[in-house]
């Protein structure tokens, strides 16, 4: 009876329903069964979200899911609101369907389980993926990638922009050139917490910068990385 339980008691049963909740929530679902119908209602919950969200906001989105694995007997499904699903066909001549039967190829083909796809070459790419992607959303550039040779100049300088949050110990380079898969997990970690993030510096954060680049370059140090020169340099172009 729960009456007669202490608070000491009452307390404990809490913290074991909200981990076994958490659990419930996060974890894998043994049967086929089970799998299913946890899918269908979370992708119900979730096109009633956005239905929703399109009344009130005039938003338009689009939602594609498929299995992870041929064993898996979920169904790929697709969902949009109003007439967003003819935006594939007007503008990329490919209908829903067809999208949806490749997404569940695609994802059946490399479904691999997690140890598998945690490999170095797959970090790399996830980690590269988030740098950018981040960089392109601050800076609001699709054409811009990060260049790590002259990252204080092209970057910091240039832009104003700066990363925070890098993780100790993992020199700040292109991921394609760490090959450590431990250092690349906790560098997608931090990305994916959003711990580590871009972000515009003030005025005087910039100046105080600019500043010290200066003094660097009176100092004699270099800055940077000096493109490379064409092979035709000092060559009078032909009239």
């Amino acid at each position: 009876n729960m009456q007669d339980l202490t608070e000491e008691e009452k307390k404990e049963l809490v913290d074991k329903l909200n981990e076994y909740q958490a659990l419930r929530n996060m974890s894998m679902c043994a049967m086929n069964t089970a799998t299913m119908c946890d899918v269908q209602s979370t992708l119900d919950t979730i096109f009633k979200m956005l239905d929703s969200l399109a009344v009130r906001t005039g938003i338009y989105a689009c939602l594609f899911a498929s299995r992870g694995h041929i064993y898996n007997t979920t169904q790929a499904t697709w969902f949009g609101t109003d007439n967003i699903m003819d935006f594939w066909e007007d503008m990329l001549q490919v209908e829903a369907d067809e999208i949806t039967w490749k997404l569940e190829q695609w994802a059946c083909i490399i479904g691999q389980n997690i140890d598998e796809r945690e490999t170095v070459q797959n970090m790399q790419r996830v980690c590269t993926r988030l740098l950018n992607s981040g960089l392109r959303t601050i800076a609001k550039r699709h054409d811009i990638c990060i260049n790590y040779a002259n990252f204080d100049t092209v970057i910091k300088k240039k832009l104003s922009i700066d990363i925070k949050g890098w993780p100790k110990g993992i020199v700040f380079q292109s991921p394609t050139s760490v090959n450590d898969l431990h250092a690349l997990l906790k560098l997608r970690g931090v990305l994916k917490d959003g711990f580590c993030h871009w972000f515009h510096m003030t005025p005087c954060q910039h100046d105080e910068f600019h500043a010290l680049l200066d003094a660097c370059c009176k100092r004699g140090e270099k800055v940077g990385k000096p493109c490379k020169k064409c092979a035709d340099a000092g060559v009078p172009c032909k009239q």
